[in-house]
């Protein structure tokens, strides 16, 4: 009998499904890779914003926007962020990159320049950001209560009064 060498058809589909459930695999393992090291870069980013903010009430006496340290404001326009607010954080008015020239003691800048978060969006400071009993983003009910938080509006950018679970927070006071 004269038997060739090589593989069979079934022997080769076995072969590249496997190759092709590998690939899957490590593509969604990547990709969460990089969702998590989003999320660790805001988280990390944030962290500095809450020390830029203590350093300036340090000083000043007073938080970003001339707002009073550690009092929850629930007023029109307390926040500071980029999306449909009067000015964000790096404006001179919060006082962190540079002063508008009315903070008491100012020894800044606090910090050389503010980064927008890992999804293209600018940082924010809110002094009436809603949560839940379990520190989370809530957009409404009684179960909510007012914080003052810094924040990153997540993967999909919604923010300004809008609080939905992407948000990543800071919980300064609750």
């Amino acid at each position: 009998m004269n038997y060739k060498k090589g593989f069979t058809l079934v022997e080769l589909l076995v072969v590249i499904a496997i190759i092709g459930v590998l690939a899957t695999i490590a593509v969604v393992a990547v990709n969460y890779a990089r969702s998590y090291a989003k999320t660790v870069k805001a988280q990390h980013d944030i962290a500095q914003i809450e020390k830029t903010i203590n350093m300036l009430a340090d000083d000043s006496g007073t938080w970003p926007g001339h707002q009073e340290v550690n009092k929850i404001h629930s007023v029109s326009n307390n926040e500071i962020c980029s999306d449909g607010c009067s000015y964000g954080l790096t404006d001179s008015r919060a006082g962190l990159v540079e002063t508008d020239g009315s903070y008491n003691n100012w020894v800044g800048p606090y910090i050389e320049n503010i980064p927008v978060d890992p999804w293209g969006n600018q940082y924010f400071f809110d002094t009436d950001y809603r949560v839940d009993t379990d520190g989370k983003p809530c957009s409404g009910g009684s179960a909510c209560v007012d914080t003052v938080s810094v924040g990153s509006y997540g993967p999909d950018g919604v923010g300004n009064n809008q609080y939905n679970s992407d948000d990543i927070i800071k919980i300064l006071v609750k």
